[in-house]
């Protein structure tokens, strides 16, 4: 027979939404099916219908269901800015200065890169040089590039043909994106620019060494410049 301990940990939020995530697994179900009613699924999982409530508000924090009024409790598709949330939090509860962020986003970037420069194909190519194409047009106006360099990171984290890479790679520059980041002066805009054309010709060349140190330069590079930013926490 189980110890009371054992039986309180089954019976905690946490286990019963641990136990509806293998349940939405072990059934396959796609965003937009829907679960069984709560008396049901508390059923089936043998969970109490208090820690089932609980556990599905914990899913609902964590983008992966969705109550609707009169349609139920239905799977959805986690977003990477979903799962981004409380990430941040947890970095702004812990008083994360700037710099281990950016440490951390060079660390992963310049292995992305090499693994781009490695896996790219021809559309790969022609998409990143798409991006920096934009952001060299806006060198010189008052215009904010901000989604043209997204658009350029995001195009190299897609030609490493790694979904992993990609999820994880997002989730570290989404932390930037609630930053007070101020748009860079048109001198370092351009020096950006040349770096990302230098981080382009490496990953076009296929040369995983000089596309790993150029990333990792470049992103480094944001704590020498204090104007291209506001924020020093995390």
């Amino acid at each position: 027979m189980p110890s009371p301990e054992a039986a309180d940990a089954r019976s905690s939020p946490s286990e019963a939404a641990r136990r509806i995530r293998q349940y939405i697994l072990r059934r396959r179900l796609k965003p937009g099916d829907q679960l069984p009613t709560h008396v049901e699924l508390s059923r089936r999982l043998k969970v109490g219908q208090r820690p089932l409530r609980e556990g599905l508000g914990i899913l609902r924090h964590q983008g992966i269901v969705e109550t609707r009024n009169k349609g139920g409790t239905i799977v959805r598709r986690p977003t990477v800015k979903t799962l981004g949330e409380p990430i941040a939090w947890h970095l702004d509860a812990a008083g994360c200065p700037l710099e281990d962020l950016v440490s951390a986003r060079a660390c992963l970037e310049s292995g992305v890169a090499a693994e781009a420069a490695e896996n790219r194909s021809a559309r790969d190519l022609l998409v990143i040089l798409d991006a920096l194409e934009q952001m060299e047009a806006l060198a010189h106006t008052d215009q904010n590039d901000l989604a043209e360099d997204e658009a350029f990171h995001l195009a190299i984290m897609q030609a490493s043909h790694n979904s992993v890479i990609v999820v994880f790679g997002q989730l570290v520059r989404l932390q930037f994106q609630d930053k007070d980041i101020a748009l860079a002066p048109p001198k370092r805009r351009k020096e950006v620019n040349r770096e990302h054309r230098n981080i382009y010709e490496a990953i076009a060349r296929q040369d995983r060494a000089a596309a790993r140190d150029l990333m990792y330069a470049h992103v480094m590079g944001q704590l020498n410049h204090p104007l291209d930013r506001k924020d020093t926490k995390c």
